[in-house]
């Protein structure tokens, strides 16, 4: 007989491997050693008959012939398991990914491989085999192993046979949804409550430049899955590196996270007798003091953690320099010509100071154009050597506010670093997002990138156009930005029709064959097409709940005057695309069947996209829509693009002719709105400041490198909440990020900027309030002594907006864990009595029914408070106080 065994405390990779596994050894039985994680337990409980699995009480060792071990080498892990090993007559197989140690089962077949979970190399073994038939709930068994393990593929161990899984899996079947509600099982209150305690415990050490957090918690009792609780703790934080202690009585566990590859954590751990892989392990000891622990931890950290890279290697060089005889106007010129915004000074053949646009702004500023750089450089010039590590570089960038540093050797000049040089080192895709083109595309039929990118059911949706397109003699044509993230390799599912013939006709066609509904702009000749959204497609977040096709006909527009709302003709399609904003926006797709995916591109989209460029149609694209210059800047950031300098210079004419006062007011304000809802909006905001662009919000909206540290304090803070928080409510984040763009206002500037702007009512009202609460609930959140009813009583009556707004701009640990408990407890207290309750006691409804209901809530958020029949003893004592006063 075949037993295939995993490891105790098992996880969905022990599960699914042993799953996986049967499909090897087609007669074996399973056997699951010891107890589960509470996730693995609770999926069993539906699914324990259909996959037929034996538990240790009722398991017969004695007919095993080969014993099969998955996702374990250890032989303290797999229970009773254990005293076959002591048969010489059984054989052993073994299937891990995590790497060998010396003290691992020795098996007679034994295989590892360098992957992101164990399942993931048993389905590589069943896809090779012809005619293995995996029904969908065995598919979805697997597909939970192979996403627990790699946390959704977002694991650095992930690797792409763990990709090709995932895509085999969702093959078979494989249910995306029940995974999804598996693994985001929502902490209880008793573990959030750990912690919390784990948080305020974190202490994070610096080591050659890599920060390490290490927390401790006391475990007296079972509290849950310690496991999950590590990893909201690194997912809550975002810890590159976690060590995280439990001490239980005298024994210590110890389970790591790392994000780095500097950091192997399983390597770390081999010194402690643990195990696991490089981004994730675990060890246990007995005994062993937390601070003796702690202190030979940090010790193998510091000899493990080596610097990588110096100045060196991310230096620009050679140096493109400037003389100190050269003329102020000389050196704008160059600086222009080299796309710099400064450069050293030198003078023979040593650097003297640094030049910078802003020094010759000011010089040119007082008409001193023609004086010498030498009188307007700065002198103070910070310099590195070559082999100064890339952290010391950051604290020095950081806290001297540098932005480029000379790298000398020998006191000679070799090259130079910037903060992009650092930034693309340490995040090399931040820059660089989208990167698919390698060459010049020759073919320009882009139907292979479609059905790559696109889920079938959108192919489909845009082949049935081409065929109504076809039926009624018209060239139909996917148009705009989903031409343009196609090429860029990215899904987009807004889909904008262009027709050489009726829209709203073709509109008509393709709503009734998917049994939607039309709405019709006669006028414009456009209409909607509004369906269900296609079965299989996951709807992106803060997508509407049904799925639209806009068709247009083609046209092209006029503007009487600048800034007006434009006049519309029907056209062919090069005056259609003629009229949009930028070159990237102006591409299209055929539809029709003989030419589908044929690219038309008359204004040279594709080799922008290519250069990384923003390019306008037309000198007048800003003065016919002066909204377009604010889009401009939300494309040029999102991407990582950069305006052309043409470009540029046609926004700062609209500018200077104040274009914006010719605008609907209401047109800024929706472009506003899109940048806040940008991933990282303080890009925009910062190159809206660069142009000059925010005074036509308010003109003295005014921006601090506090208000970058806010934007990113904001978005950690509503990242914090969507992880851990119950009763959650959606967040507006964009009014957030308004909040902070508006700090620097008064309340009656706010409240202009609110009315001009035509803001809505719940936006308006949020804004206001914040305006005129938080420095005040601030505050008093940062007292010392503070009842958890007072908290609620600050809280309570202000939006989740604001209280997140609050979180971001508090420094205080204590403000900061209120609002947390706000979020995670109080927020969930009711009354189990209400009205009903009161008019048996004999209130009569009026005030006293507020005023009871709320001192009963405060009582139970207080914790004096626990049960139906004690909200009644204190209401009657209430009552009795009250008729006695």
């Amino acid at each position: 007989m075949d037993l295939i065994v995993t490891h105790n405390n098992a996880d969905f990779d022990a599960l699914s491997s042993l799953v996986a596994a049967r499909k090897l050894y087609p007669n074996s039985k399973l056997l699951l050693p010891g107890s589960q994680e509470k996730s693995v337990r609770e999926f069993l409980s539906l699914v324990k008959d259909k996959i037929n699995i034996e538990m240790e009480k009722t398991c017969d060792l004695n007919n095993v012939d080969r014993l099969i071990i998955v996702d374990t080498r250890h032989k303290s892990r797999i229970g009773i398991a254990a005293q076959l090993l002591k048969n010489p007559s059984v054989e052993i197989h073994i299937y891990d990914h995590h790497p060998r140690t010396p003290y691992d089962i020795k098996g007679d077949k034994d295989m590892f491989q360098e992957v992101g979970a164990t399942v993931t190399m048993l389905v590589d073994l069943l896809r090779r085999r012809k005619n293995t038939k995996i029904t969908p709930l065995e598919a979805t068994i697997m597909l939970l192993g192979t996403y627990e393990e790699t946390g959704s593929l977002t694991y650095r161990t992930t690797t792409k046979l763990d990709v090709d899984t995932v895509s085999f899996l969702l093959s078979k079947g494989a249910n995306l949804q029940a995974v999804s509600s598996y693994l985001n099982r929502k902490l209880t209150e008793e573990e959030l409550t750990f912690l919390t305690s784990l948080i305020g415990s974190t202490k994070v050490m610096v080591i050659n430049g890599i920060n390490i957090a290490i927390a401790e918690g006391v475990i007296s009792h079972f509290i849950g899955e310690l496991g999950t609780i590590v990893r909201k703790l690194q997912d809550v934080e975002n810890f590159p590196v976690l060590f995280v202690l439990f001490k239980m009585g005298d024994k210590l566990r110890v389970m790591a996270r790392s994000s780095l590859k500097e950091v192997d954590v399983n390597k770390v751990l081999r010194h402690f007798g643990g195990a696991g892989h490089k981004s994730a392990a675990s060890a246990k000891l007995e005994g062993e003091i937390v601070e003796t622990f702690k202190e030979k931890l940090l010790n193998i950290l510091r000899s493990n953690i080596k610097v990588r890279i110096f100045a060196r290697d991310i230096m620009s060089s050679p140096v493109k320099t400037i003389s100190a005889e050269e003329k102020i106007m000389g050196a704008k010129r160059r600086l222009e010509r080299l796309g710099l915004k400064g450069a050293p000074v030198m003078e023979n053949g040593r650097i003297i100071g640094m030049i910078t646009a802003s020094n010759i702004n000011k010089a040119l500023k007082h008409n001193y154009g023609r004086a010498s750089v030498k009188g307007y450089m700065s002198r103070a010039v910070v310099t590195i050597k070559s082999d100064t590590p890339i952290h010391m570089i950051q604290k020095m960038m950081f806290e001297r506010n540098i932005g480029r540093l000379p790298v000398l050797k020998n006191r000679r000049l070799v090259g130079i670093v910037t903060r992009t040089d650092v930034l693309k080192s340490v995040h090399r895709d931040i820059f660089r997002k989208h990167r698919p083109f390698k060459k010049r595309r020759t073919q320009f039929n882009i139907s292979i990138k479609m059905k790559k990118i696109l889920p079938k059911q959108i192919l489909n949706i845009l082949h049935t156009i081409g065929q109504g397109a076809d039926r009624e003699g018209y060239r139909a044509f996917v148009v705009g930005g989903f031409v343009r993230d196609i090429l860029l390799g990215v899904r987009n599912f807004d889909i904008d029709v262009a027709v050489e013939g009726d829209a709203i006709l073709l509109g008509r066609r393709v709503a009734d064959f998917y049994k939607g509904s039309l709405v019709v702009y006669s006028k414009f000749g456009t209409s909607t097409v509004v369906i269900e959204w296609p079965k299989g497609v996951r709807r992106p977040n803060g997508a509407n709940a049904k799925f639209k096709i806009d068709f247009a006909t083609a046209r092209k527009e006029s503007y009487e005057k600048p800034a007006a709302l434009p006049s519309v003709q029907f056209s062919s399609l090069k005056d259609d695309l003629q009229r949009r904003d930028f070159t990237i926006n102006a591409m299209a797709a055929s539809l029709n069947k003989g030419s589908f995916g044929q690219l038309i591109d008359f204004f040279g989209g594709e080799k922008d996209l290519e250069n990384e460029i923003i390019r306008v149609l037309h000198d007048a694209s800003f003065i016919d829509d002066p909204t377009r210059i604010f889009r401009a800047v939300r494309f040029e950031q999102r991407f990582g693009f950069r305006m052309d300098r043409y470009t540029e210079r046609l926004i700062k004419h609209a500018i200077k002719e104040g274009m914006f006062n010719k605008t609907q007011n209401q047109r800024i304000r929706d472009e506003l709105i899109l940048i806040l809802q940008e991933e990282k909006p303080i890009r925009a905001i910062l190159r809206m400041k660069e142009l000059h662009e925010l005074r036509f919000i308010y003109k003295k909206i005014t921006v601090y490198r506090s208000t970058e540290t806010l934007f990113s304090r904001i978005k950690a803070a509503a990242d914090k909440y969507n992880k851990t928080a119950f009763n959650k409510r959606h967040i507006e984040l964009w009014v957030i990020y308004l909040m902070a763009l508006l700090e620097s206002l008064s309340f009656d500037e706010t409240k202009f900027v609110c009315e001009k702007f035509w803001f809505r009512r719940g936006a308006r009202i949020m804004l206001l309030s914040c305006k005129r609460n938080y420095r005040k609930a601030l505050r008093m959140l940062c007292s010392r002594k503070l009842r958890p009813s007072r908290v609620y009583s600050i809280l309570e009556p202000l939006s989740f907006e604001e209280i997140l707004f609050i979180s971001a701009k508090a420094k205080s640990k204590l403000a900061n864990s209120r609002i947390a408990d706000f979020f995670a407890k109080y927020n969930m207290i009711k009354t189990a009595i209400g009205g009903e309750d009161l008019k048996r006691l004999g209130v009569k409804p009026g005030p006293l029914y507020t005023k009871f209901l709320r001192n009963v809530l405060h009582k139970k958020v207080d914790g004096e408070i626990k049960t139906k029949k004690d909200e009644l003893e204190f209401v009657k004592r209430q009552i009795a106080k009250n008729i006695g006063s």
